[in-house]
């Protein structure tokens, strides 16, 4: 167990967080934050629920997806980094209103980030691994529709919702992770290649699926919380920032290498290969591992919660260009 201390935010106190945690420097911005901006919870939040856009399902049925927007009320900024969450449940299950991606959601936009926890498509055929690959796929497609939707009304209407589209986030849960995972690091179909048929990829239509949007799906980092990803070899854009956190007795996404229900074949890597890999390329990392916790922790436990919402918050923090902002 060691603290972790920003010097870049004009804060007094240093959470500490029970269990382990490493730091691969994640380089900070030299512009400083306002006192506590981004650390502590210091507003109220506003919420709506918008529909970001439609697409089709596995059994061919065309499904409307919606996402909760998570809004620090009476904030004067015209704009604000924005963090979006994928909720866990193994590609079969879960909602953008569970318990935990609200509590993560309202956490944040209560320290003055926006926040939107998304719909993406549920659903696994009855072919093996092939078809689970495929439940990934069009769930990461989602998230990039997401992302889309956000750039697109912030050029088109008038950023409604105040979102600084140069700093877009995206965070999850368990499946979730693997969303965000495979989102921030899979970048072509070669890399594809590796884990699965490209055929299968373009009959789902590659890696961004289908958009008449002309607006980039990129984002500027990952929060991965008990994740895992498909190759560690994706693991090469060192100006991607990862966040993750895992118990260490995970036994659904595991640890260290394993197989991730419902993957019953595929094997998939943990937050501490993914680190040990991060770590050896120099990419921009943190990584806080709960000692003999078991699969999602902070769910169930109020100190789990707590100490994850502290470190994630510690350490993006860092990571936040204040100027952008608007802060002078």
């Amino acid at each position: 167990m060691r603290n972790i201390l920003r010097s870049l935010i004009l804060i007094s106190a240093v959470y500490l967080v029970s269990g382990c945690s490493k730091n691969n420097a994640i380089p900070a911005v030299t512009y400083v934050c306002p006192a506590n901006r981004f650390v502590t919870e210091q507003f109220t939040v506003s919420s709506a629920s918008v529909l970001y856009t439609q697409s089709v399902d596995y059994q061919g049925k065309n499904q409307n997806l919606f996402l909760d927007i998570y809004s620090p009320s009476l904030d004067t900024l015209s704009r604000r980094p924005l963090i979006i969450y994928c909720h866990g449940g193994s590609f079969t299950s879960g909602a953008r209103n569970n318990a935990w991606p609200v509590k993560f959601c309202q956490s944040f936009a209560k320290r003055g980030y926006v926040t939107a926890s998304i719909d993406y498509r549920l659903g696994v055929g009855a072919n093996g691994d092939e078809d689970v690959m495929s439940a990934q796929i069009r769930a990461v497609q989602d998230a990039k529709a997401a992302v889309r939707f956000f750039k697109q009304t912030a050029v088109e209407q008038g950023n409604p919702y105040r979102v600084d589209t140069a700093q877009i986030y995206i965070a999850g849960e368990a499946s979730g992770a693997l969303i965000a995972l495979q989102m921030g690091y899979l970048n072509s179909s070669d890399q594809f290649s590796e884990v699965g048929s490209t055929d299968l990829l373009s009959s789902l239509n590659g890696i961004e699926g289908v958009t008449t949007l002309t607006y980039s799906s990129h984002i500027k980092g990952v929060i991965s919380l008990s994740g895992a990803i498909l190759d560690l070899n994706w693991l090469t854009n060192i100006n991607m920032p990862l966040i993750m956190v895992h118990g260490t007795n995970d036994t659904t996404i595991p640890y260290r290498s394993g197989i991730a229900s419902p993957y019953t074949q595929t094997p998939v890597y943990g937050s501490y290969l993914i680190d040990s890999v991060a770590t050896s390329r120099k990419l921009n990392s943190a990584f806080h591992a709960f000692a003999g916790a078991g699969a999602t922790p902070y769910i169930s436990s109020t100190k789990y919660a707590d100490s994850t919402i502290n470190y994630v918050s510690q350490e993006l923090v860092g990571l936040i260009d204040c100027q952008r902002l608007g802060l002078h």
